[in-house]
C-alpha cells in the first residue's frame, strides 16, 4: 500500500471518528431544550457532557492536520469548494464549546436559559453545516482542471440542504442516546423517548437523500468511484438504527451510543471511500479530476509522517478509549464533571 493511499485512509478513519465523537457534542445540544426542564436538569445533561466536549472536539485538527501534512491542496478543495456548509459547521462547533462553558457562570437563571438557547443553536448549525458538506463533496465541486478552487456556488444544491436536515436528526438521535447513558431519571426517560423518535426520522431521511441525490443526478456520472461501495456503506449504516431503537427499549443506552455512532460514521467513510482515488471531483464538463496520488506529498516526508505520526495517534486513541471507559456512568455517579 502507497503512503497516500495509507494516510488518505488514515484521514477518512480520523474525520468520520471526529465526526462521530463531536456529533455527540452537537446531538445533545441540539436537543438540550427537549431533554431537559429547567436549570438543573440541563445542568445535568452538560454536566454528563463536559469531560468529553474538548476531546471530542480535538480530532477535527487531527484529521484537518493530517490532511494538510499528507494530501496538501485536497483540504482547499473540499473546504473552499463546500466553504458555507463548512464555515457553518465550524462556526457552530465553536459557539457551542462557548456556550456551555458560560452558560453555568452566571447568577442570573433568566440568562442561563438564554445560553440554552444558543446551545440548541449551535448544536444544529453544525450538525446541519457538516450534512450539507458531506453530501455537496459527495457530488462535484467548481474545480478547474489543476484542482483549484473556483467558487463554492457547486455546493448549493436542494441534495446537500436535505443531507443538513438528515444529520440534524441522526445526530440528535445520536446524541439523545448518549443523554440517556449519562444521566438518570426524568432527564434518561425524555431522551430515550426522543433518540427512539430520531432514529427513525433520521433513517427515512437518510434514505430519501440518497435515492434523492442518485435520481437527481447529484452522484451519478463521475461524481462516486465506487457508487456500489457507497450504497453498501449507507445500508449498514440505516440498518444500525433500528438496532438502537431496540436497545434504548431494551433499556441498554450504552448500546444504541454504539449502534448510532456506526451510523453516523459510516456516512462520512461512504461518501470519501466511494469517491477514492478523486475525493473532490469538479462539477464543469471536460474537467478531468485530480487524483489523491497527484495531490500527495513526497515519499520522503511521508515516510517521516508515518513512522512519527503514527505511533502519537495509536498512544493518544488508547488514551481516549481509557478516558470513555472510566466515564462511562451516569454524571450522577461519576466525578464532577469539567464544564457545566
Amino acid at each position: 500500500m502507497s503512503y497516500p493511499t495509507l494516510w488518505t485512509i488514515g484521514f477518512i478513519a480520523l474525520f468520520a471518528g471526529y465526526l462521530t465523537l463531536a456529533g455527540t457534542n452537537y446531538g445533545v445540544g441540539s436537543t438540550l431544550l427537549f431533554t431537559a426542564r429547567g436549570d438543573r436538569e440541563r445542568r445535568q445533561v452538560l454536566g454528563g457532557l463536559g469531560p468529553f466536549l474538548l476531546v471530542n472536539e480535538s480530532w477535527l485538527l487531527v484529521s484537518l492536520g493530517i490532511l494538510v501534512g499528507t494530501v496538501p491542496g485536497l483540504e482547499s478543495q473540499l473546504l473552499v469548494g463546500a466553504a458555507p456548509f463548512a464555515l457553518l459547521a465550524m462556526t457552530g462547533s465553536l459557539v457551542l464549546i462557548s456556550a456551555v462553558m458560560l452558560r453555568s457562570r452566571h447568577p442570573e437563571t433568566g440568562v442561563r436559559r438564554r445560553w440554552d438557547g444558543v446551545i440548541c443553536a449551535a448544536g444544529v448549525a453544525a450538525a446541519f453545516g457538516w450534512g450539507a458538506f458531506l453530501v455537496a463533496v459527495a457530488g462535484s465541486l467548481d474545480l478547474d482542471g489543476s484542482g483549484h478552487v473556483l467558487g463554492s456556488g457547486a455546493a448549493f444544491t436542494p441534495y446537500a440542504l436535505l443531507g443538513g436536515v438528515s444529520a440534524v436528526a441522526l445526530l440528535g438521535a445520536h446524541g439523545c442516546a448518549f443523554t440517556a447513558a449519562r444521566t438518570t431519571g426524568a432527564v434518561a426517560a425524555r431522551a430515550t423517548v426522543l433518540a427512539r423518535r430520531l432514529c427513525g426520522v433520521g433513517c427515512l431521511l437518510v434514505v430519501l437523500t440518497g435515492l434523492a441525490s442518485w435520481a437527481g443526478g447529484h452522484t451519478g456520472g463521475a461524481a462516486l468511484h465506487r457508487p456500489a461501495l457507497a450504497l453498501l456503506l449507507l445500508a449498514l449504516a440505516v440498518l444500525a438504527l433500528p438496532t438502537a431503537v431496540r436497545a434504548l427499549s431494551a433499556g441498554q443506552p450504552w448500546r444504541a451510543y454504539a449502534a448510532t455512532a456506526v451510523a453516523v460514521g459510516l456516512a462520512p467513510v461512504a461518501v470519501f471511500a466511494a469517491k477514492y482515488p478523486y475525493l473532490a471531483t469538479p462539477a464543469r464538463s471536460g474537467v478531468r479530476a485530480v487524483a489523491v496520488q497527484d495531490l500527495a506529498a513526497d515519499s520522503t516526508a511521508l515516510a517521516l509522517i508515518t513512522w512519527t505520526a503514527g505511533p502519537v495517534l495509536v498512544l493518544v486513541i488508547a488514551v481516549q478509549l481509557r478516558m470513555w471507559w472510566l466515564l462511562r456512568a451516569p454524571a450522577a455517579r461519576s466525578t464532577a464533571p469539567a464544564f457545566h
